[in-house]
């Protein structure tokens, strides 16, 4: 599992209203090439010993196969990643901070995860299809630099980003 994203940030099911620093739960925004995970920040207790400061539990598992769209909008004075799902149900996500209405971040967000979704598609269809997914294994690029495979139209590694020869 590699992991495309990483950020702490707000998130919550459904759309925000005015107060979303309220109704919006604070932790981890991580996304693999598999889902995107949002991690709920854990109640610390400060008189219990060896409690870390990041320390979070489970949220929001949601594999890529079952989002439809993601997309970045502002609303009012913040910009947020709006995460729909196949399933019909909505996850709103933003980085903004209490001046900062982040949006760099939320739309480079939204296009990471719609690219994990369309590579998540291309090798759902290769292991669907026995035939193609034959004669792609034999072209497959393996870099030089870290051994990693990659399809036969790549021109960089998606492990370490180097150019393939």
């Amino acid at each position: 599992m590699t992991i495309l994203f990483t950020a702490e940030g707000h998130f919550r099911e459904g759309s925000i209203g005015k107060k979303w620093q309220f109704e919006m739960e604070l932790g981890k925004i991580i996304l693999t090439d598999t889902e995107l995970n949002l991690m709920k920040k854990s109640n610390i207790s400060l008189t219990d010993l060896g409690t870390s400061v990041d320390n979070y539990k489970e949220g929001f598992k949601i594999p890529l196969e079952n989002i439809k769209k993601a997309y970045s909008i502002q609303n009012r004075k913040i910009y947020v990643v709006v995460v729909e799902t196949r399933d019909n149900h909505l996850f709103t996500i933003t980085m903004a901070g209490h001046r900062n209405p982040a949006r760099v971040e939320s739309i480079k967000l939204s296009e990471l995860i719609n690219t994990a979704i369309l590579a998540n598609l291309d090798v759902l269809k290769e292991t669907s299809s026995p035939q193609t997914h034959f004669q792609k294994r034999d072209n497959i690029l393996v870099c030089e630099y870290c051994g990693e495979k990659n399809n036969p139209g790549a021109s960089f590694c998606k492990n370490c980003g180097k150019k393939i020869n």
